[in-house]
């Protein structure tokens, strides 16, 4: 306050005890800094928890290997000698034996392939997807050279990633497209730049057996499969991979379909992140 001179006559002021105030804000403040500590460490322990597990089926089905084949070998030794000796009874027993051996060892190295494909240092770089996508299926109609599938690969896509993971999941896309057009006389493969969720992507589409929506949900689950063994053989193992290495990149990933229409996979590659 002022007097009629303009000399300070005065001072007023409202106060406010805040000790306690300040007391909670630390006291947050300490409690958010040992939620963050237990955060990390218990991401840490999950970690290397998962580190573990990986090493752990790694090992077991490394180590399965060697048995299974040598399984399969005698077994193919078996028929192969003993063929005019055998009953039907006998020869049926004998193919069974194959055959499960067979599914085994595909099985394994499909989980030796899925543990694989992420393991490591993710390296990014930029990969031709036009270019990678049309030596895919160079290499299928190579092998198939009696089917007429016809590619259509659009020109200029590209993608930041890790080459090798990347080349495994196109790889795994395409197969799967290739696979699932045999039977239709105007089999087309298409591979172009499509989104999801409002993010740039790369699409993989074809016109075969398609799938119901309604059981999408175990579409990328490992060893899980729509179709029948005898339509359309596989051990489920081929999305889980490539769910898994889109993951791995941060990225997102789905699929669309309809029974005997054909199915679309779509997925994109934020930048600057990565798991």
């Amino acid at each position: 306050m002022f007097d009629a001179a303009g000399k300070v006559a005065g001072l007023f002021g409202i106060s406010r005890e805040i000790t306690e105030r300040k007391r909670s804000e630390v006291e947050i403040r300490r409690l958010n800094g040992d939620l963050e500590q237990r955060v990390a460490e218990r991401n840490a322990e999950l970690r290397a928890a998962n580190i573990e597990l990986e090493k752990l089926a790694f090992a077991l089905t490394h180590n399965l290997n060697a048995p299974l084949r040598a399984i399969g070998s005698f077994a193919q030794l078996l028929a192969a000698t003993e063929a005019g000796q055998r009953d039907a009874k006998a020869t049926n027993y004998l193919e069974q034996i194959l055959q499960a051996n067979r599914s085994a060892v595909m099985l394994i190295d499909g989980i030796l392939a899925l543990l694989r494909c992420t393991r490591g240092e993710l390296r990014r770089e930029t990969i031709d997807v036009s270019a990678l996508s049309k030596r895919l299926l160079d290499a299928h109609r190579t092998a198939e050279p009696q089917r007429p599938v016809a590619g259509d690969i659009q020109p200029g896509l590209s993608v930041p990633g890790d080459a090798a993971m990347l080349a495994v999941a196109m790889a795994q896309l395409i197969d799967n497209a290739w696979k699932f057009t045999r039977g239709k006389s105007d089999a087309c493969v298409r591979v172009f730049a499509g989104e999801v969720d409002g993010h740039a992507g790369i699409c993989v589409a074809d016109n075969g057996a398609g799938f119901d929506m309604a059981h999408g949900g175990r579409l990328f689950q490992p060893f899980e499969r729509l179709h029948r063994q005898d339509e359309f053989p596989g051990i489920g193992i081929g999305l889980a991979t490539v769910q898994r290495i889109i993951d791995r990149h941060g990225g997102e990933i789905h699929a669309v379909a309809e029974p005997g229409v054909g199915a679309t996979f779509c997925f994109s590659l934020p930048q600057g992140q990565q798991r």
